[in-house]
């Protein structure tokens, strides 16, 4: 497999287990922060602070692009890591001194260094290896999160058992301690890029292009994150709605959401490992809209189900397409410049941020009132922009094909130039 050879080069595993503990980390994190915000100040304080995270992540995704590209390197990684351990270790003695106000101020620091350094991590990540490998390392890390999401809340709900939440704070401090040292550890190897080859001079830093130009130099990727944000947007009415529609439908226990949630993850991490370990279809926008068409009709089947099993198959089948989607999607981006990388992934960042905080505001009251058409009409709309998407791709082939053609050839064909070989212009765009 793919995976294990990467794993056999050094600074490939030990960004993997840095990243590994930090996400398991940010677990403990969150389960035991909306334990407390839960306990204390009530759920409405809990959408407070969903929302008080995506902020940094917008705000940085639109007027951060110098400051996100002065920090594109594992030592500025490290340092951030390293700010963020007396942050999160002292959460608890803020909160007994200032309430809930602490964590909106801790909530608000943690998303800032988030919107900085995960678009950066993802741009960096590609540098480690040689390009035939760049799909397997993008399916990796996107393993760690998809592991994670099921072992992490299992992993913190056995540690409540024994330890107060407030232990799970420090725990979290320890994983950015761990990340840090990591780090550290990369940006002090002399043989990091590609292939294991050192370079004859210290890389420059990457350029901050601004966003709107690099989409229009690459359109195939500006319709794919297109997609991702509203597709994402739309794809939040399975948080909200399938407990909904167990409960309302089916009248389900809880442990019912507790076998689709289960599902859910396991689905996602057998779709990584066959996705992660294949060969990619050449045309990326072709195959990167089939995977929300797919998505979009298993969505509106939501409407259909009449039983739990069937809801387990529907989620089963939705979640293996998910990382179908999101590896072709980060592999495409990881083939540009460094600069163009890092820009068009803090962007994609921002639009989900945006997408996940606008449909936890919009889709609950849609899913509360009708779930059965809810998940109908988000999947008829998602299926819808899959087709247009893949409408785009169409064009964009045909175009590319016969914007190649050189002035002299087209005259050639009427007659009005000496026979001479035509050339075509190289691709400026990936291959859609």
């Amino acid at each position: 497999m793919g995976y294990l050879r990467l794993l056999q080069r050094r600074s490939v595993l030990v960004l993997w287990l840095a990243e590994t503990l930090s996400v398991f980390g940010d677990r403990f994190f969150t389960l035991a922060l909306m334990w407390t915000v839960l306990a204390t100040s009530g759920p409405v304080a809990m959408g407070v602070l969903v929302v008080t995270e995506s902020i940094p992540h917008l705000l940085i995704g639109t007027f951060g692009r110098r400051l996100v590209a002065r920090l594109a390197s594992f030592r500025a990684l490290s340092l951030v890591d390293a700010a963020q351990i007396g942050v999160v270790g002292a959460l608890p003695w803020l909160w007994h001194l200032l309430g809930f106000p602490a964590a909106v101020a801790v909530i608000m620091v943690i998303g800032t260094a988030d919107a900085l350094a995960d678009p950066t991590r993802s741009a960096l990540v590609p540098e480690l290896v040689a390009e035939d490998q760049v799909q397997h390392v993008n399916g990796l890390m996107d393993l760690t999160g998809r592991f994670t999401w099921i072992l992490g809340p299992g992993a913190a709900a056995v540690l409540l058992a024994f330890l107060p939440a407030e232990r799970l704070f420090l725990i979290d401090a320890g994983t950015f301690a761990v990340s840090a040292v990591a780090l550290r550890w990369l940006a002090r190897q002399p043989r990091w890029l590609a292939a294991g080859v050192t370079p004859t001079a210290a890389p420059s830093p990457a350029p901050a292009p601004k966003a709107w130009p690099t989409l229009r130099r690459h359109p195939a990727l500006a319709c794919a994150l297109g997609l991702h944000g509203t597709g994402e947007f739309l794809y939040a009415i399975t948080t909200v709605g399938v407990p909904i529609l167990l409960a309302s439908r089916l009248h389900t226990r809880p442990d019912a959401y507790a076998l689709v949630v289960t599902c859910m993850g396991a689905g996602s991490v057998v779709g990584n490992l066959l996705v992660g370990n294949l060969a990619l279809p050449k045309r990326f926008l072709h195959s990167y809209c089939a995977s929300w068409l797919v998505r979009g009709a298993v969505l509106a089947g939501y409407a259909l189900a009449r039983d739990l099993a069937a809801v387990l198959v529907l989620t089963a089948l939705s979640s293996l397409t998910v990382p179908w989607g999101s590896i072709q999607l980060r592999t495409a981006l990881s083939r540009l410049p460094a600069g163009e990388r890092l820009r068009l992934i803090t962007v994609d960042s921002a639009g989900l941020h945006l997408a996940g905080m606008t449909g936890m505001c919009v889709l609950p009251a849609l899913a509360a009132f009708a779930p059965g058409s809810s998940f109908l009409g988000c999947g008829i709309a998602m299926v819808a922009l899959a087709v247009t998407g893949w409408t785009v791709a169409v064009w964009l082939a045909r175009h590319s094909r016969t914007a190649g053609t050189a002035p002299d050839c087209a005259r050639r064909r009427r007659g009005l130039a000496p026979a001479q070989p035509c050339s075509r212009a190289p691709k400026a765009t990936p291959s859609v």
